[in-house]
C-alpha cells in the first residue's frame, strides 16, 4: 500500500493519503499486453476532515 503525505495548511502536521492503484485489464484476452495503464487515486478524506477541524484553523 502506498501512502502520500499531505500537509496541514493551519498546523502543518502530515496527514497520510491512502494511494490505490487500479488497472482495467481482462484476463482472459488473449492477446493480452505484457503492460497496461493504472489509474491511481489518493483518498484525501482523513486530511480533509482533519483540516476542517484543525484548532489552529480557529486561531488565525
Amino acid at each position: 500500500m502506498n501512502v502520500l503525505m499531505i500537509e496541514c495548511p493551519y498546523c502543518h502536521v502530515q496527514q497520510p493519503a491512502r494511494i490505490n492503484a487500479v488497472a482495467d485489464v481482462d484476463l482472459t484476452r488473449d492477446d493480452l499486453p505484457d503492460v497496461v495503464a493504472v489509474t491511481q487515486t489518493a483518498d484525501l478524506r482523513p486530511a480533509k476532515t482533519h483540516a476542517q477541524t484543525c484548532r489552529s484553523r480557529r486561531t488565525r
